[in-house]
This record gives C-alpha cells, sequence and structure tokens, in this order.
C-alpha cells in the first residue's frame, strides 16, 4: 500500500506548525512573512494529501468522503478567522500573535493523527485497504 498521503500530510502539518510557531513568537514582519507562507503551503499541501487518502480509507464511497472532507475543510475556514478576530479584539495588537497559537495546537494535532495513520499503514496487510473505525463500513 502507498502511504505517499499519510508522508505528505505529516510533513505538511510539520510545516503549518513551523509557521504558526514563527508567527507566534516573532515580532518582526520579515519573519513574519516566512511563517504565513509556511502556513499556505502546508495546508494546500495538507489538502492534497487528505484527498489523495480518501480512496484508499474509504474506496466504496469516495464521493461521499470526498464531500465530507471538502465540508469538514469549509468549517475550518468558516470557523478559524473569526477566532482569531476574537483573540486580536481581547488582547489589542498583540493578539495576533496568540491568535496563532490555535494554529500550533490544531498542526500537532493533525501531526499525531498523521503519524498514527502512517504508522498503522506501514503494518497494514498490503491485500486489503485499512479501515479506520470512525468511518462506517459495509
Amino acid at each position: 500500500m502507498s502511504e505517499c498521503g499519510e508522508r505528505t500530510a505529516l510533513f505538511s502539518f510539520i510545516a503549518v506548525l513551523a509557521g504558526a510557531l514563527l508567527l507566534t513568537f516573532v515580532q518582526d514582519i520579515s519573519q513574519a512573512l516566512v511563517g504565513e507562507p509556511l502556513i499556505a503551503t502546508g495546508m494546500g499541501v495538507g489538502n492534497a494529501a487528505a484527498f489523495k487518502m480518501v480512496p484508499k480509507y474509504v474506496p466504496e464511497a469516495v464521493g461521499g468522503a470526498a464531500g465530507l472532507v471538502g465540508g469538514l475543510g469549509a468549517l475550518g475556514g468558516f470557523v478559524i478567522p473569526p477566532f482569531l478576530g476574537a483573540v486580536v479584539d481581547a488582547l489589542g495588537t498583540q493578539g495576533y500573535a496568540g491568535g496563532f497559537f490555535a494554529y500550533v495546537a490544531l498542526a500537532v494535532m493533525a501531526i499525531g493523527v498523521s503519524a498514527y495513520f502512517w504508522y498503522l499503514d506501514r503494518g497494514a496487510n498490503s491485500a486489503r485497504p485499512l479501515k479506520p473505525a470512525i468511518l462506517p463500513t459495509r
């Protein structure tokens, strides 16, 4: 079984983590100009990795699973920006750095999930697709 999607997701979330840590702790605009593209690139590559894994984990319902993954991504795009704005409203200009800590927490969780499934996939029997317990099976 190819582990390309899991490995790509893992490294893309590491890039998100690096960019978020940079944006959380820097005071200089030049360093922030490095952190923001790191987050954007990591999130874009992570999105591609997620859609690469959909047919592998849910081969009998690729369309529905892709719709669910896309919907969850849209929810993240709807929830995270207002959260960042609320942190800035509460803390003033220092809230920008604190708000990016949300990305740090999300990246750490994503790295954990990606590493877990990459580990499972490396030991899985290549004759059958790996089916996580969170997805319904037929």
